[in-house]
């Protein structure tokens, strides 16, 4: 291996960090079920009757659940178990509100 002699800086950038500027650019104004790492996770989601996108799911790190009220956003990341299956959060109109997560 070689050292690289070039003036450079370098960032870590968090998937938390990510989600956020997505969905603040895209789902600003609307509640949203985000579902991490979809593809280890089909015949769970299926089992929940989860709409997937089967063209582009297999090049998604991440499902969006589109739904009309935040209360059933809340009540879907509440259906998903993380031990078992993804990991989900649920955002509304561009703020994280809370995941699958017991705390």
């Amino acid at each position: 291996m070689t050292n690289l002699e070039f003036n450079h800086i370098s960032y870590s950038i968090s998937y938390k960090e990510l989600v956020s500027m997505w969905v603040d650019l895209y789902f600003g104004t609307e509640n949203i079920v985000v579902i991490y790492d979809p593809v280890n996770h089909i015949k769970y989601l299926r089992n929940l009757d989860i709409e997937l996108d089967e063209i582009n799911l297999y090049e998604g790190k991440i499902l969006a659940v589109h739904v009309v009220d935040v209360a059933d956003a809340i009540l879907l990341c509440g259906e998903i178990d993380h031990t078992c299956g993804p990991y989900a959060e649920v955002w509304s109109m561009g703020e994280y509100i809370t995941d699958n997560i017991e705390k």
